[in-house]
């Protein structure tokens, strides 16, 4: 597969990479190099990689996966007319260091096969639906390194959304399959490096709230935005119909709740995560009184509950 173009985005590195980048990039004409003038971050970066492209599909390699020799080939010929999404089969590599818990979570990770079947080529966008309430916030796509993207993709439903810290790459494969669904390609033509070492109690605590904070914003989305209105519809037709509005105030109530306590914790009071409520709240007004709807409720039934004794 030559005619491609590999656009390599140095987001400020400090070591060799961008003299190796030189390197290549003096030998082989296809090859793009651009070095960010500011640090962009994750998916600042995705996203800038996006807008440098010109071909018509992208496919993401990260700075420590690694793909097969034939996987763009391979991907490409499973791209019909009407794909706007591929997905692989991708295995793990694991570092040193990684826990055994780790590992456990990154093997057993569901994936296509499992969820819609061995063999399973096309999954329809009506079964996306499902699935994105069914296994919310699951990642049984793979990460970017295993998609390959159709870029009309981009310019329709727009970039990554860089709110979402741990799952933006699950929130924008769900925003394309609700509507197109997606073709799985089984076969192992991507590795996903997975890094060791260990973290501080302080910071798993950030990064696990991190998580309850992004399936708020995920629901939010869910809910209002018109992009996912095929999630909403898919949910109205059920038996009984699934109220998204029920389980956004539930997370957004239980982020709260969180929050408040690890503020309030009289052993080890941590005020971050109120902090990081409070400026999610500010964002996304919404979610202030969606977070005491819950709490409301609960109020008015005991209230009830105790009239009628």
């Amino acid at each position: 597969m030559p005619d491609f173009e590999l656009i390599i985005v140095d987001d400020c590195s400090v070591d060799e990479t961008h003299a190796i980048a030189e390197d290549y990039a003096r030998q082989d004409k296809r090859i793009r190099l651009v070095r960010n003038e500011s640090n962009l971050g994750l998916v600042g970066n995705w996203n800038r990689c996006i807008e440098l492209a010109r071909g018509e599909w992208i496919k993401f390699v990260f700075q420590d996966d690694l793909i097969a020799p034939r996987c763009i080939e391979e991907m490409l010929g499973a791209a019909t007319r009407d794909a706007w999404l591929i997905v692989c089969r991708r295995d793990f590599i694991f570092e040193d260091g990684t826990t055994e818990e780790t590992r456990q979570y990154y093997e057993q990770h569901i994936n296509p096969e499992r969820l819609f079947g061995a063999g399973t080529v096309y999954i329809p966008s009506e079964e996306v639906c499902h699935a994105a309430i069914r296994l919310f916030g699951v990642n049984y796509f793979g990460e970017p390194t295993a998609t390959l993207i159709r870029r009309e993709a981009f310019a329709r439903y727009g970039l990554f959304d860089a709110e979402l810290a741990m799952i933006c790459d699950t929130e924008y494969w769900v925003r394309i399959a609700v509507h197109h669904g997606f073709t799985y390609l089984p076969e192992t033509l991507a590795s996903f490096r997975v890094h060791g070492g260990s973290t501080s109690a302080h910071h798993f605590a950030k990064r696990k709230y991190r998580i309850t904070l992004d399936g708020v914003i995920l629901m939010n989305e869910y809910v209002n935005n018109p992009t996912f209105e095929p999630i909403r519809a898919a949910m109205r037709r059920r038996r009984p119909p699934v109220n998204l509005h029920a389980m956004l105030e539930k997370k957004a109530a239980g982020a709260r709740t969180i929050a408040i306590n690890a503020a309030n914790d009289a052993s080890s009071p941590n005020p971050s995560l109120l902090q990081e409520w409070e400026a999610l709240v500010i964002r996304h007004p919404n979610l202030e009184h969606a977070s005491h709807a819950k709490t409301g409720l609960w109020k008015r039934l005991a209230g009830l509950w105790t009239r009628q004794q």
